[in-house]
C-alpha cells in the first residue's frame, strides 16, 4: 500500500506526498504499538518509553517537513540512533515497542534510497548492541532476537521501497528545474493579470526616476543596470547624465560633491546602480530618503528584468521558428509554382498565353523576394557588436541588389542601449527602411543612428515620390509607433523637402530617453 501511494506522487508535490506518507508510517506504528500494548498487559512500564517514541516520532517529522534537504537526510539517522538507544534502555522491552525499529529504515527508504535504509539499519543495530552492553543490566536474549527481527523488518521493506522510487526520485530530479520554472511563471502570469505587479520595467524605471526627483530634488538622475553581461547599460534617466555614466561602478552611498551613488540589490545579485545629481550638498536626511527609494524599487526592477530577458529569448525563437517554416514552406512551394509556369510555356505557342506566363513568373520572383527579405528580417537581430554594427549590415544586404545610394550615420559615444531597446531600434529601422525600398522608388537613402547617453535618435529619410500614411489592413506604421511607444520615444512620420519621407524615432526633449534593460 505505501509503495502505491509513493508510485502516485508526481514530480511537482512528491516531497510533500512523501513528508505525508513517512508521517503516516510513524503515525501508523505508534498506534499499533499503543494498541498492542494495551491489548496485552496495558501501559503500566511501557508508558515512559511510548512517550519518547512518540516525541521522537513527532520531532522526526517536523524536521523532515520543515528542514532543508541536508537536514532532511540525517533524519533517519538520527531517528534510528534515538530508538535503539531506548529499547537498549529497557533489558526487558515488550515487543510491541520493539517493533518500532522497522521504522527508521523503512522512512529512509522511502525518502532517500536503499543505502539511507541500510545505514538506518546499522545505525539502530550498533545502537541495541552498544547501548545493551553499556546499560547495567543487558537486554535478554529474546529482547535480542526481537530486535534482530524488526531490524531486518525494517531493512528489507526499507530497502524495497528505496529501489522502487528510485526512478521516480531519478525524473524528479531531472524535472525539479523545470517545475520550479512553471511555479515561477504561473505566479508571474496569475499577478500581471490580476494587475497586481508591473513586469514593465520601462514603466518601473521611470517611475524610480520620477520617485527620486521627488524624493531628493535631484536635478539629475541615471539609472544603471550591470546585469546579464553588461557592462553598463542605463536604464533610464533624467537631465544631463552624460556625466554621471562614470560614478555608476561607484560604491553604495559613494560622495563625491554633489553626486550620490546608490547601489540596486535584486534577489542575489547586484543589479546595478542609481546615480544623482543635486543643486548643493548631500545631507543624511536626502541620502536616507533617497535609500528608501531605491530599495523599494530593486526587487521590483530585478523582477521586471528577469521577465524581459525571458519574454527576449521566447522572442527571438519564434523569429528563428516562423523563419524557418517561411523558408521551408511557402518559399519552396512559391518555387515549384515557377516549374509549372515554365511547363507552360514549353507546351503553349500562344503569344497570350506566353505572355501572361512570362507576368506570372515575374510575380512569382518578387513575392519570393519579399519573403526572403521578410526571412532576413526575421532572423537578423544585434549580435555581440553595438546596434550600429548590426544595423549597418542590414542596410548593407538589403540594399547590395538596389540601384540606391546609401548615406549612414552612425554615432554611439553614450553607455551601451539596453537590448530590448536595440531591438526595438532595428525593427523600427527594418520597417522603414523595407518601406523605402518597396515604395520609395528612391534614388538615396539616409540613416541615421545618434545615441550618447543623454539623446537618442533614429532617422530614416528617402528622395522618392513620398506621401507616406497607413493603409487599410497594413500595420507597418502601427507597427512602429508601438515600437517606440514601448521604449518611451516618440515617432513621427512627415514628408522630406523636396520628395521623399522621413521616419525619425528621439527620445523627449532635455529628458535622458527611457531605455528597457532585458
Amino acid at each position: 500500500m505505501i509503495l502505491d501511494l509513493i508510485a502516485s506522487a508526481t514530480p511537482s508535490n512528491s516531497a510533500q506526498r512523501t513528508w505525508r506518507i513517512t508521517t503516516a508510517v510513524r503515525v501508523f506504528a505508534i498506534a499499533l504499538v499503543l494498541g498492542r500494548t494495551l491489548s496485552a498487559d496495558g501501559l503500566g512500564r511501557v508508558a515512559v518509553l511510548l512517550m519518547v517514541l512518540v516525541l521522537v516520532a513527532t520531532l522526526a517529522s517536523l524536521v523532515e517537513g520543515v528542514g532543508t534537504e541536508s537536514v532532511q537526510r540525517w533524519v533517519p539517522i538520527t531517528e534510528a540512533l534515538l530508538v535503539g538507544a531506548v529499547v537498549a534502555a529497557d533489558p526487558s522491552a515488550d515487543e510491541s515497542i520493539l517493533l518500532y525499529l522497522a521504522v527508521p529504515p523503512l522512512v529512509a527508504g522511502i525518502r532517500h534510497g536503499w543505502l539511507s535504509a541500510a545505514n538506518s539499519f546499522l545505525v539502530s543495530t550498533a545502537a541495541v548492541l552498544i547501548g545493551g552492553r553499556l546499560a547495567d543490566e543487558p537486554p535478554t536474549q529474546d529482547v535480542l532476537q526481537a530486535a534482530g527481527f524488526w531490524l531486518v523488518t525494517g531493512l528489507g521493506i526499507g530497502v524495497l521501497a528505496g529501489v522502487q522510487t528510485r526512478s521516480i526520485r531519478t525524473l524528479e530530479q531531472s524535472q525539479a528545474p523545470y517545475v520550479a520554472t512553471h511555479q515561477l511563471m504561473s505566479q508571474l502570469h496569475d499577478l500581471a493579470s490580476r494587475g497586481e505587479v508591473g513586469l514593465d520595467s520601462v514603466k518601473l524605471a521611470t517611475e524610480l526616476v520620477g520617485r527620486l526627483r521627488d524624493a531628493t530634488g535631484a536635478t539629475g538622475v541615471a539609472v544603471y543596470g550591470h546585469a546579464w553581461g553588461q557592462p553598463l547599460v542605463q536604464l533610464a534617466g533624467h537631465g544631463d547624465t552624460s556625466s554621471l555614466a562614470s560614478h555608476a561602478l561607484g560604491a553604495n552611498h559613494q560622495r563625491v560633491d554633489d553626486v550620490l551613488v546608490i547601489g540596486l540589490r535584486g534577489a542575489g545579485h547586484q543589479l546595478g546602480s542609481v546615480v544623482l545629481r543635486i543643486p548643493g550638498v548631500w545631507t543624511a536626511e536626502s541620502r536616507a530618503a533617497a535609500q528608501i527609494v531605491a530599495d523599494e524599487f530593486a526587487l521590483r526592477l530585478d523582477t521586471a528584468v528577469l521577465f524581459d530577458e525571458v519574454r527576449r529569448l521566447a522572442t527571438a525563437e519564434e523569429r528563428k521558428r516562423i523563419a524557418r517554416e517561411m523558408h521551408d514552406g511557402v518559399a519552396q512551394e512559391l518555387v515549384a509554382l515557377g516549374y509549372i509556369v515554365d511547363e507552360i510555356t514549353s507546351v503553349s505557342d500562344e503569344a497570350q498565353t506566353l505572355a501572361l506566363a512570362e507576368t506570372l513568373r515575374q510575380e512569382i520572383s518578387r513575392v519570393v523576394a519579399e519573403i526572403r527579405y521578410s526571412i532576413l528580417d526575421l532572423r537578423h537581430h544585434v549580435a555581440e557588436h553595438r546596434l550600429s554594427g548590426s544595423l549597418a549590415d542590414y542596410v548593407r544586404q538589403v540594399t547590395q541588389d538596389m540601384d540606391l545610394r546609401v548615406n549612414l550615420v552612425l554615432d554611439e559615444s553614450g553607455p551601451s542601449l539596453p537590448p530590448r531597446t536595440e531591438s526595438e531600434l532595428l525593427r523600427v529601422a527594418q520597417e522603414a527602411i523595407s518601406n523605402v525600398r518597396k515604395h520609395a522608388r528612391a534614388d538615396n537613402l539616409w540613416v541615421t543612428l545618434i545615441s550618447d547617453g543623454s539623446t537618442l535618435l533614429l532617422e530614416v529619410k528617402d528622395d522618392g515620390v513620398g506621401k507616406a500614411r497607413p493603409k487599410e489592413r497594413h500595420w507597418g506604421l502601427e507597427s512602429m509607433q508601438e515600437r517606440a511607444a514601448g521604449i518611451e520615444a516618440s515617432l513621427e512620420v512627415t514628408a522630406r523637402a523636396g520628395g521623399g519621407t522621413i521616419v525619425r524615432l528621439q527620445s523627449p526633449p532635455q529628458t535622458t530617453v527611457t531605455k528597457e534593460f532585458a
